[in-house]
């Protein structure tokens, strides 16, 4: 599928850093898209701004619907969410040691975790008298000291720590197999993916996905929502199973299949993903959503370019830098 030889680097999601938390999958996402990591020269992706407190790529304007530190998962804009991706366990800005999808836990480097002195003893393994610090990995989750013996992974002595990895997720020994997976003995641990979802072994066929044995792991996505597999068949959109994951857009809202139409638009089956920069996807009406950075989901406006959307009329609506939706105004 994708070759380790690359560097790998740290998603919210799941959508979806690369990529990037996802969650119940999406916890990890790619340099640069929204809720992660900015580049080395502190830019994101169009639209989106860094927080130089926090280090990761924000909506430009700020997200109206974004009033709490933790994810909300009905706001496309929320940063917290991690790329478009949810993870349930994670509850700081601090790695959680035992939540596998908190993107804090895949940022490389050097890790410091539970070992032996007689285990820890590679040549990126360091013993301090009570932790193996590990140089150079992703990860260290649960595994075997059987199964923990690939060229990405260092046995500890309770732990396997794993180069090369963006999410660590359940699976089996038979499955977890590709060239960017490796096995733990209790985990498949997949690089260059942005979420691992709910999925099946033959859906979970496409040259971006890689099945885990229990999760579909995904590359080259934004969102991971529901969908049909009749429907998620668009250039970027693949079909895990379960979940329709989607690349290249910046909300998944309600919306209808006939509307779900024009260019920034690709339609799941149950949702209407949208293509934009600072997108606000708020209520209005199909003839009134109708400006050239407006698209109408058939139950959205999605408006881009825009930081808030608020109360208005369409007669004093009118400015330049204003877009009516039918219900709100948006600037």
């Amino acid at each position: 599928m994708k070759s380790l030889a690359l560097l790998f680097c740290v998603w919210g999601v799941v959508a979806i850093s690369c990529g990037g938390d996802d969650g119940g999958g999406n916890g990890n996402c790619a340099v640069g898209s929204l809720g992660c990591e900015c580049t080395g020269g502190g830019a994101c992706d169009p639209g989106l701004v860094c927080d130089s407190t926090d280090q990761r790529c924000e909506t430009a304007g700020g997200c109206a619907c974004d009033t709490s530190g933790s994810c909300e998962t009905g706001c496309a804009c929320d940063a917290d969410c991690g790329g478009g991706g949810t993870c349930s366990c994670d509850t700081s800005t601090a790695c959680d040691a035992s939540c596998d999808c908190d993107a804090d836990c895949f940022t490389g480097g050097t890790i410091c975790t539970t070992g032996t002195a007689n285990d820890c003893q590679s040549v990126n393994e360091d013993w301090s008298g009570s932790q193996c610090c590990v140089e150079g990995v992703a990860a260290c989750v649960p595994g075997t000291a059987n199964d923990c013996q690939s060229t990405n992974e260092d046995w500890t002595g309770t732990m396997c720590c794993v180069a090369d990895v963006n999410i660590c997720a359940a699976g089996t020994a038979n499955d977890c197999q590709s060239t960017n997976e490796d096995w733990t003995g209790n985990k498949c641990c997949v690089g260059m993916v942005q979420a691992c979802v709910a999925g099946t072994a033959n859906d979970c066929q496409s040259t971006n996905e890689d099945w885990t044995g229990s999760q579909c792991c995904v590359g080259d996505i934004t969102i991971c929502t529901s969908g049909t597999a009749n429907d998620c068949q668009s250039t970027n959109e693949d079909w895990t199973g379960a979940q329709c994951c989607v690349g290249l857009v910046a909300a998944c809202v309600d919306g209808t299949s006939n509307d779900c139409q024009s260019t920034n638009e690709d339609w799941t089956g149950t949702q209407c993903c949208v293509e934009g920069a600072s997108l606000m996807c708020v209520d209005g009406t199909a003839n009134d959503c109708q400006s050239t950075n407006e698209d109408w989901t058939g139950a959205k406006c999605c408006v881009e370019g825009v930081s808030q959307c608020v109360a208005g009329t369409a007669n004093d609506c009118q400015s330049t830098n204003e877009d009516w939706t039918g219900s709100l105004c948006c600037s």
